[in-house]
């Protein structure tokens, strides 16, 4: 009996052993999370059998977080927290990909605050009282053992040496598979590479892969090479100059090149119109489901994203901080004023700041709008941007760019009927789910206001009084569940993108180019005759050389990492302003004990602030806001303030003082002067 005990207690002890208990955990933490990544719960084991290099490759790094928890007294407490935390963001990436079909990657962390704002769209309420129910019963969890957790003495030396070693061939086995090409330097698609290379690798190298490495040959000469072979003419005088509208649809495509789906109506009227009378053609952008920002990047700015960190979104990293050339400083050159518009929150993927270092001068968000409905998600329709693309032409005397994002049809579309919703009915070849077809037909509705805004666009623009270009095309595929097999383009990269004009710019019926996302302005600008912009150059003069990509990959690091050997920071943000119209206070009426706060440009999101702290208001109109049971003083400073719904101030007024006139039967009330 006493020889089993002692057994037992041999292997126990074996099996707490740091390398012996790390490593288990290791496995077991990785076949958990590669099942739940693959919404399988197999996954993981298949992962084992299709990638066992890469499976390797997961485990070790759980492995080297586990080996720096022996440094911790509490070291069960420590073990669990890491494992937890593992295990938490493959939970969370197993709930997104029943949202999105984006995996989870660092920068949605960096994003969260605007995100929450709209979580009703992809959870129901008892979601999302379940998810907070979960995160408190965790934390309540985690707090109780840290307290309830003894203390362990810390074997230093011993500690040291295996962390050390642990680190060290993590980090060796990383170098390894990058080194002789068994991990890629770009990852490509990113619901690929989660599958091939494993949540837990590619998850780390999204936090800590950022911006664009420096080339091996970089150097002023060689970029002076470059711009020498690219040219420096520029159009200071091109052949026409018109308006240019570009609008980017969201999740939009023609739902025709859906294999086994026949729709009772054309979702895309308009849009088809516009591909059989102009030109037209197939665009690759960068990402598949969700990713808006980073299409806008590519289109605005000539840059390919294929150079940056791993699921990175510039707008939230170097464009928070530096600027570089873009179609809107291209086109300032020759005199044009830049506006942005986008009919969802100023503040998600930080626009708010990236558009100013993009050199917009305007950018209207949608708590700079009034007069606008929501789809029965809540996403804001795309109507409402027909407006404000005629309000910014009409702005200004010069010729203009609008840049204008929609977000009408952005998922997460409904499995089930939902208030409010119409539908597209379509017949479907094959086997398919209830909730899919109800997702497809909600969709195809979606497309349809899309186009009629597209379509109400081009009908106001053709007799405007000025020249117009319009090139509309689509951010990415919508988030829905299929394969590129069930659709008949290239790949799930593929979109489409239209021009049309007002005027005769020698466009031929039925005219077809295939690009890029980021070769898309150029283009566009060389059938203008317009070549203002270095790498707008590149694409237009040097797209044929074999070194093409080389040189863009080369400009784009001196831009915005490097010396600006090319650029000498020309590019200088403008004072950007926010709606293309001042929002202000004209007069202040009191009626009883209330009052009434009169102007211009109020929307739904206006505040008012009295003397500087804020003070309840009622939104009646665009030009009238209620102080309900408040009567200003003498002196009092009223401003309204633009706040965004996850409570950043996009904007404000001027400041405007409030007057009693002391022999008046009436307040008598002026802006204030310095005087």
């Amino acid at each position: 009996m006493k020889f089993k005990d002692s057994k037992k207690f041999s292997l126990k002890k074996f099996l707490l052993l740091p390398p012996v208990f790390s490593a288990a955990a290791s496995v077991i933490m990785t076949v958990v999370v590669e099942s739940l990544s693959r919404h399988d719960f197999f996954g993981g084991f298949k992962f084992i059998y299709e990638h066992p290099q890469f499976f390797i490759l997961n485990c070790l790094i759980i492995f080297a977080a586990m080996s720096l928890t022996y440094f911790s007294p509490k070291r069960f407490f420590t073990q669990f927290m890491v494992l937890f935390v593992f295990f938490a963001l493959g939970v969370t990436n197993f709930v997104l990909l029943f949202t999105r079909t984006q995996p989870f990657e660092a920068v949605d962390i960096s994003i969260l605050r605007t995100g929450i704002s709209i979580v009703n769209v992809y959870l129901n309420t008892f979601e999302i009282i379940l998810i907070i129910a979960a995160v408190v019963l965790s934390v309540a969890g985690l707090v109780l053992l840290c307290i309830k957790t003894k203390k362990h003495p810390v074997q230093i030396r011993y500690t040291a040496v295996f962390a050390l070693i642990s680190v060290a061939v993590c980090a060796a086995c990383i170098t390894f598979y990058s080194v002789f090409g068994l991990i890629p330097s770009n990852l490509g698609d990113a619901n690929d590479a989660y599958e091939k290379y494993g949540f837990t690798y590619c998850f780390a190298r999204s936090i800590f892969d950022r911006g664009i490495s420096e080339p091996e040959d970089y150097s002023e000469a060689t970029v002076e090479e470059i711009l020498e072979s690219v040219g420096s003419d520029r159009t200071d005088k091109p052949k026409t100059k018109p308006n240019i509208i570009m609008i980017q649809l969201e999740s939009f495509m023609d739902p025709s090149y859906f294999k086994n789906i026949e729709f009772e109506t054309d979702p895309v009227p308009n849009y088809i119109r516009l591909k059989e009378e102009g030109l037209s053609g197939l665009m690759s952008v960068p990402n598949v489901g969700s990713g808006t920002a980073n299409t806008e990047f590519e289109v605005l700015t000539g840059m390919c994203l294929d150079y940056f960190g791993t699921g990175e979104y510039p707008y939230k990293t170097i464009l928070q901080s530096r600027n570089c050339e873009t179609v809107c400083y291209n086109l300032g050159e020759l005199g044009y004023s830049s506006h942005a518009f986008h009919n969802h929150t100023g503040t998600f993927y930080n626009r708010n700041t990236a558009y100013k270092n993009l050199g917009f001068d305007t950018f209207t968000p949608v708590e700079y709008m009034n007069s606008y409905e929501t789809n029965p998600l809540g996403w804001v329709k795309d109507y409402v941007l027909t407006e404000q693309t005629i309000d910014a032409l009409d702005s200004t005397e010069g010729r203009d760019f609008v840049f204008a994002v929609t977000v009408q049809g952005h998922g997460k579309y409904p499995e089930t009927p939902v208030d409010g919703e119409k539908l597209i009915k379509a017949e479907f070849d094959g086997e398919y789910s209830e909730g899919y077809i109800h997702q497809m037909e909600y969709y195809a509705y979606q497309l349809w206001e899309t186009d009629d805004f597209l379509g109400r666009l081009i009908n106001q623009l053709e007799d405007y009084g000025e020249k117009c270009v319009v090139v509309a095309y689509g951010d990415h595929q919508p988030s829905l569940e299929y394969t590129a097999d069930d659709i008949s383009l290239p790949d799930k990269h593929a979109v489409e993108y239209v021009v049309w004009a007002n005027f005769d710019m020698g466009l031929t019926a039925g005219e077809r180019h295939d690009l890029e996302s980021y070769q898309l302005s150029a283009y566009v600008l060389s059938r203008l005759g317009i070549n203002n912009g270095t790498i707008t150059k590149l694409h237009q003069n040097y797209y044929v050389n074999d070194d093409y990509q080389r040189a863009l990959e080369m400009l784009q690091y001196d831009m915005l990492y490097g010396e600006s050997y090319g650029s000498e920071d020309k590019y200088i943000s403008p004072e950007m302003k926010m709606g293309v119209h001042d929002i202000s206070v004209n007069d202040v009426n009191i009626i009883g004990e209330d009052t009434y706060i009169i102007g211009r440009g109020f929307t739904q999101a206006s505040n008012v602030k009295i003397n500087g702290r804020g003070a309840e208001s009622i939104y009646i109109s665009d030009s009238v806001l209620l102080l309900r049971d408040r009567v200003l003083q003498d002196g009092d400073s009223v401003s309204i303030h633009q706040i965004t719904n996850d409570f950043v101030e996009l904007g404000c007024s001027e400041e405007y003082i409030y007057y009693i006139d002391e022999h008046a039967d009436a307040p008598i009330n002026s802006y204030d002067t310095e005087d």
